[in-house]
C-alpha cells in the first residue's frame, strides 16, 4: 500500500555539515567518514532502493522476507528478465516506503554484467536509478 507522506528537504543554512539535520544514512561509504548522511527524501529513498536490491531474503533477522533475491537468479543460464522485472517491481513497492515503480529495464551487458534501470516516483516526483552489477562484485 502506497502511503502519501510529505517530501522532506532541509536547506543548508549552516556552513558546517555537523549542524545540518539529516534524514538518513547513505549506503555509499566514503572516506574520511564511514557514514554519510542524506538530507532529502529523494536521496534517502534512492539509498533504500539500493539497499533493498543488494539484500537477499533472510539477511535481516527480524524481517526475513526483505530483499530482492537478485543474486540467486541473475547469472543463471536462462534468466527470465521480463519475469524478474515484474517480480522486482512488486517487491520494491511492498518493502520500500513512498515509492511507486514506473518501469524496470534489465539488460544483459558484456562479460557477465547486468545493467538495471529503475524509473520510479516518490509523491509524484520522478527519479531514475541505474545500477550496474557484475558477477565478480555481486
Amino acid at each position: 500500500m502506497l502511503v502519501n507522506r510529505p517530501v522532506y528537504s532541509y536547506k543548508n543554512n549552516y556552513p558546517s555539515p555537523a549542524n545540518q539535520r539529516s534524514i538518513g544514512i547513505s549506503v555509499l561509504f566514503q572516506t574520511p567518514q564511514v557514514f554519510n548522511s542524506t538530507f532529502t527524501t529523494q536521496d534517502q529513498t534512492k539509498n533504500q532502493l539500493i539497499n533493498f536490491i543488494l539484500t537477499d531474503p533472510g539477511e535481516r533477522f527480524f524481517n526475513p522476507n526483505f530483499g530482492s533475491g537478485i543474486r540467486a537468479v541473475l547469472f543463471q543460464q536462462d534468466t527470465d528478465f521480463e519475469g524478474l522485472e515484474v517480480t522486482l517491481a512488486e517487491k520494491i513497492e511492498n518493502f520500500v516506503q513512498n515509492i511507486k515503480v514506473n518501469n524496470i529495464n534489465i539488460v544483459e551487458g558484456e562479460s557477465n554484467q547486468i545493467n538495471m534501470l529503475i524509473n520510479y516516483s516518490i509523491n509524484n516526483i520522478q527519479d531514475t536509478l541505474t545500477i550496474n552489477l557484475d558477477k565478480e562484485t555481486l
